[in-house]
């Protein structure tokens, strides 16, 4: 029997140290998560939301709800050598995916609880390993991983509820700001997107996705358009062309020809253009010679728009396709010549607006280009 109440006890104390109510927050400060991405990284911040609840003016600041510098009670030491919690109740816990700058200092992917020394002119971020503890009541340097200090913003107007807030998002940087009555606290977080996006795709190009040739595509052009690894984004483009499950097509073809463009390889990006013309539409032929049109290569646009003539006749993209070679090469009248003949055949109502925009310009003397 005696056995018996002792494992009965056992497992109740077991049950204590794991078991969890679902209670509401303490203090009825709301629990909230805030959430974005910069590039394919998320940053995720979790706390707790007092309320000024008429305490506007007492709420910073030496004797008020959060006093300044490292001045919260600390449990261990029983000094005042605490940063504020950035919050209520547990910590304030800030995750990001992947490395990050902080006010332009590096700090390693992962999660870690946020404190804050607040001071009239300045408050020192400090981002600690410890992100499970209850506020900052045993808070510990020797757990810090960064410290930064940034300037406090005086708000016009009182935030109610303390509140985190992506104030400002750019493609490779946003800043976040932490909001309680009349403050402001904004810092600044910088992400290595291209890097990140890089190492993404080499990893997803080496699974199940890459044995599509539209995914190696987009890979590849995701480095044209930002101008980055084009060597790699060049053996992308072949690989989806010839590799396994690789498709040679207009599409592909150009997009090959693309990356010899782009690492200025010019005869290889003609010569891969040639073969691709021999499966491309007269739209295709018309896109291709406005992009030569683009590049300065007004004669080799020509060639490309008699070769769709040629090839498909009087129809209205090789029409289309006419009008803005001859208009690059200044011949107004031949180029006003086929834009009328692609306005006798447009197939909607919006190209023939854009076409009696284009014929007036040309009329002008005004490339359309």
């Amino acid at each position: 029997m005696k056995i018996i109440t002792l494992l009965a006890a056992a497992v109740f104390t077991c049950c204590q140290s794991f078991a969890q109510l679902d209670l509401p927050p303490a203090g009825g400060n709301p629990r909230a998560t805030i959430s974005e991405e910069v590039g394919i990284t998320s940053i995720t911040i979790k706390y707790s939301r007092p309320d000024v609840n008429k305490r506007e003016g007492k709420i910073w600041g030496d004797g008020n709800v959060v006093t300044y510098g490292f001045s919260t009670q600390n449990f261990i030491t029983n000094t005042n050598v605490s940063p504020w919690r950035a919050g209520a109740n547990e910590n304030t816990t800030i995750t990001f995916e992947h490395d990050v700058k902080i006010e332009g200092k590096p700090l390693k992917a992962g999660t870690y609880g946020l404190f804050m020394a607040m001071g009239a002119d300045n408050v020192t971020l400090v981002f600690s390993s410890q992100s499970d503890a209850w506020g900052s009541f045993y808070y510990d340097e020797k757990y810090d991983v960064l410290r930064v200090n940034v300037k406090p913003v005086t708000l016009d107007k009182s935030v109610e509820y303390l509140k985190y807030e992506f104030i400002e998002h750019k493609e490779k940087y946003c800043v976040i700001a932490m909001q309680w009555e009349k403050v402001s606290v904004p810092f600044k977080v910088e992400v290595d997107v291209d890097n990140i996006v890089l190492a993404r795709l080499r990893e997803q190009l080496t699974s199940r996705y890459g044995f599509n040739p539209s995914l190696i595509l987009t890979a590849a052009q995701y480095c044209f358009t930002k101008n980055i690894n084009l060597d790699e984004a060049l053996e992308w483009s072949k690989r989806a062309i010839n590799g396994l499950g690789g498709q040679k097509t207009y599409i592909t073809l150009r997009n090959l020809a693309t990356a010899y463009e782009k690492l200025n390889r010019i005869p290889e990006a003609d010569s891969t253009m040639n073969e691709a013309l021999l499966i491309a539409t007269a739209n295709q032929y018309t896109a291709y010679g406005k992009i030569l049109i683009t590049q300065k290569r007004n004669d080799k646009a020509m060639e490309v728009f008699i070769a769709s003539q040629k090839r498909y006749g009087d129809i209205f993209g090789v029409n289309n396709g006419l009008m803005s070679g001859y208009s690059a090469k200044g011949d107004f009248k031949n180029a006003i010549k086929y834009a009328e003949k692609a306005m006798a055949q447009a197939p909607n109502d919006a190209a023939k607006t854009t076409l009696q925009g284009q014929i007036a310009k040309l009329k002008e003397g005004k490339d359309i280009n």
